[in-house]
């Protein structure tokens, strides 16, 4: 099974015939528009989900296609989250992001508000939150609740960045980007994650980044692409 998170930067319609080139059974897409999302719904094979969003023209979605569906599906109280159930050759529960400034916080503090929604949760042992975190451990200092400590909550309560365990690198410190800040090459950041519950880590296959000569046309993100053995 593979699995991608992608901030399309809009105009999805117009990009989704790249994405399909990954391979993806499951897709969460950041800065979607809702009425593509209701068109992909209607196609035979696929289901999907776009989350209460205030903006129908840039919201964060959820995409499956066949064998996998989306079973179940709630927002939650960020704005820009949700979970859901995905049934397939496996059931997964996951937790769409999409991490935006809000009057009740900074991006960060969107996932901490996220975070204590799970932490009352009891979790499946195939549970996945993935998706644009908008932040990194670079800029912890800026922030009392800051993307380290998100990090240490996730671990605490089973879950880890695929990324992280596969290429051993620290946060912050990431080889790979995965946004180039106004479509700038020279200023990468890696601000888009995978956290897998342990189950899940073991089936682990690969995490691939996409390059800047692939995408960054299409937008300021890459996709991460998280292959599973189910």
């Amino acid at each position: 099974m593979k699995l991608v998170t992608w901030n399309c930067n809009m105009k999805l319609r117009e990009k989704f015939k790249k994405l399909l080139t990954l391979g993806a059974d499951i897709m969460i897409i950041q800065e979607c528009e809702q009425h593509f999302i209701e068109t992909i719904n209607c196609l035979e094979g696929w289901s999907a989900w776009f989350g209460n969003n205030p903006n129908i023209n840039k919201g964060l979605a959820v995409i499956v296609r066949a064998p996998w569906t989306i079973r179940e599906a709630r927002d939650l109280k960020p704005k820009w989250a949700g979970n859901l159930v995905v049934a397939g050759p496996g059931v997964i529960d996951l937790f769409p992001v999409w991490a935006c400034k809000d009057p009740a916080g900074e991006y960060i503090e969107q996932v901490h508000l996220l975070l204590d929604i799970i932490e009352q949760t009891p979790l499946s042992p195939s549970t996945i939150a993935v998706g644009d975190f908008n932040s990194n451990s670079q800029w912890d200092g800026d922030y009392r609740l800051n993307h380290s400590a998100a990090v240490d909550r996730f671990c605490k309560v089973g879950l880890k960045s695929a990324y992280h365990v596969l290429s051993g690198e620290p946060q912050g410190k990431e080889r790979h980007p995965t946004l180039w800040f106004r479509k700038n090459k020279d200023a990468p950041y890696h601000i888009d994650y995978a956290f897998l519950s342990r189950p899940l880590l073991s089936r682990l296959r690969g995490v691939v980044v996409g390059p800047w000569e692939d995408w960054h046309s299409l937008s300021d993100h890459a996709p991460v692409l998280v292959e599973l053995d189910l």
